[in-house]
C-alpha cells in the first residue's frame, strides 16, 4: 500500500522503492504506473489509461504485460522501443517510466533539459526508429556531460531541469511589469 506522503512527492518518497521492488520482483503495481503517468503528464494520464486498457483489455492487464515485457526485453533499446511502439507512449512519458524503473540507465527526456542543452528538441514527437535510439543515447550522454561531475544520472537531469527553471524565473522577474493601480 502506498503511503499518502508518497503522493505529495513521489519522486522522493516512492520512486526509489519502486525501482528496488521492480528489480527484485519484476512486478509493477497499476497504482504506481498511474502515479508515474500523473507525475510526468497529469493532463494526459486518463488518455494513457484508456489507451493501455484498449490495447490489453484493462489497465491492470496492461501494467502486468508492460512489466513482463520490459523484463523480457534484451536491453535498454528494446525496452524503449516497446513503450514507443506497442504501448503508444511518446518519448517524454516512455523515458519517465523507464527512468523510474531503471534510474541508472535512463534519463527523462524533457523540454526544459533540451532548453538547457540547446539541442534535442526534435525528439519530442519522434516515432520509434534506430535513429531515435541513437539520438536518445546522445541525449543521455549530453545530460551527463552538461551537469556537474559526481551526480547520478537522475540528478544530472534534475540539475539541468532546474537550470532552465531558474533562467525562466529570472527572465520573468526582469521583464517589465504593469504598474500597480490604487
Amino acid at each position: 500500500m502506498i503511503e499518502p506522503i508518497a503522493y505529495y512527492n513521489p519522486e522522493t518518497h516512492l520512486f526509489p522503492e519502486v525501482a528496488r521492488n521492480f528489480a527484485d520482483t519484476d512486478a509493477l503495481d497499476p497504482e504506481v504506473l498511474y502515479l508515474i503517468l500523473d507525475w510526468k503528464a497529469p493532463r494526459a494520464r486518463t488518455r494513457h489509461r484508456s489507451r493501455l486498457a484498449k490495447i490489453a483489455g484493462s489497465f491492470n492487464a496492461a501494467v502486468v504485460n508492460i512489466a513482463a515485457e520490459l523484463r523480457a526485453a534484451t536491453g535498454p533499446e528494446q525496452q524503449l522501443e516497446l513503450l514507443l511502439t506497442k504501448w503508444g507512449f511518446r518519448l517524454p512519458t516512455a523515458s519517465a517510466i523507464l527512468t523510474v524503473l531503471y534510474p541508472d540507465t535512463f534519463t527523462i527526456y524533457d523540454i526544459r533539459v533540451c532548453n538547457t542543452l540547446n539541442a534535442f528538441r526534435q525528439l519530442a514527437d519522434a516515432r520509434w526508429s534506430p535513429t531515435v535510439w541513437r539520438e536518445y543515447q546522445r541525449y543521455t550522454v549530453a545530460v551527463r556531460n552538461a551537469a556537474p561531475d559526481g551526480l547520478s544520472l537522475r540528478d544530472c537531469d534534475r540539475w539541468l531541469w532546474g537550470t532552465d527553471k531558474r533562467e525562466s524565473l529570472r527572465k520573468e522577474l526582469a521583464a517589465p511589469t504593469f504598474a500597480a493601480t490604487n
